[in-house]
């Protein structure tokens, strides 16, 4: 109908469903096609994932009825249907409602691998950016998930965790099971961090890292079920609920920065040791990286021209 300033559509469709829930879909329609005639590359919309939307109109939701934590009422489906749905509240929840979040009055319908879930929204006013408080680096690991430049580090090994996963036939239940694991694991490590004294988080901007590494297919496999974006969008979560700066500084030659004297060679680092082959100092190769970051991220020193013909990142 090439009628893209609207924010309803005006045809109808035969369906069961009732009007108000034929017009809810019919609104989240025009939404993915105006969200891809925004793209630089446009293509034909698709929807690709089982997820609705739903308002106030259709939901209801109650706490601490009956021997249920909560009761949510679905209605105004169609031809009178409506559906009582019982759930048990959990700890992230009470972490929300814990910390004062308020409950918006619509969720997220979802099917996925054949389990419907339906997901409730938060919110509460974004807190001021903390002027107070020291900055620290963050090196985000193959090995060791997070690295600070204060000498902390997480203490669970993932490359056991990425192993498990590889073994597993790709798109099994098994698979699925283990990826959930890794995936709460994050959370649990970053959960676990103190930042209530921090003002400032610096993190490399790893972009694309999978894509631009070079190693045997047997390494490129373990380093494909590597996490990184999922570790920072977590890192980022967590610095902006509490009003923390994140900053994203250049990679380049972090690993192999000697971060007293400055000088750069791919040999200074053997493993886990970090040895200056100028100036001697040796110490732990992750806790050098994120004192490179941190540096990188406060000072915003420039990256040095480097004679060496074979450094890499």
């Amino acid at each position: 109908m090439k009628d893209f300033s609207s924010k309803f559509i005006s045809f109808k469709v035969e369906t069961w469903l009732s009007a108000r829930m034929n017009q809810c879909l019919g609104k989240q329609a025009l939404q993915i096609v105006k969200s891809q005639r925004k793209k630089k590359k446009k293509h034909k919309p698709f929807f690709d994932k089982d997820v609705i939307e739903l308002d106030e109109r259709f939901v209801g939701v109650q706490f601490d009825n009956n021997t249920f934590d909560i009761w949510i009422r679905l209605a105004s489906l169609g031809n009178k249907i409506s559906i009582n749905l019982p759930a048990k509240k959990h700890k992230h929840l009470n972490k929300y409602i814990e910390e004062g979040w308020e409950m918006k009055k619509s969720i997220r319908l979802r099917k996925f691998d054949g389990r419907f879930f339906i997901d409730l929204y938060f919110e509460k006013e974004e807190p001021s950016i903390i002027n107070t408080g020291e900055s620290i680096g963050c090196d985000i690991g193959y090995k060791k998930l997070i690295a600070l430049s204060d000498g902390r580090t997480s203490e669970k090994d993932f490359t056991k965790v990425y192993k498990k996963i590889v073994k597993k036939k790709q798109g099994s239940k098994q698979f699925k099971k283990t990826l959930k694991e890794r995936d709460n694991l994050i959370n649990r490590e970053i959960n676990k961090l103190d930042l209530s004294k921090v003002k400032t988080v610096v993190v490399e901007d790893l972009k694309n890292v999978k894509h631009k590494s070079k190693f045997n297919k047997q390494f490129n496999n373990k380093l494909s079920r590597w996490s990184y974006p999922r570790v920072l969008d977590k890192l980022n979560r967590v610095c902006e609920e509490r009003g923390i700066e994140l900053i994203k500084v250049n990679p380049a030659y972090t690993s192999q920065t000697c971060n007293v004297c400055d000088f750069i060679h791919r040999e200074n680092r053997h493993g886990e040791i970090f040895r200056c082959l100028k100036c001697g100092m040796t110490m732990d190769a992750d806790l050098n990286a994120s004192i490179n970051i941190l540096h990188r991220g406060v000072y915003s020193p420039p990256v040095r021209a480097v004679e060496e013909d074979n450094l890499v990142f």
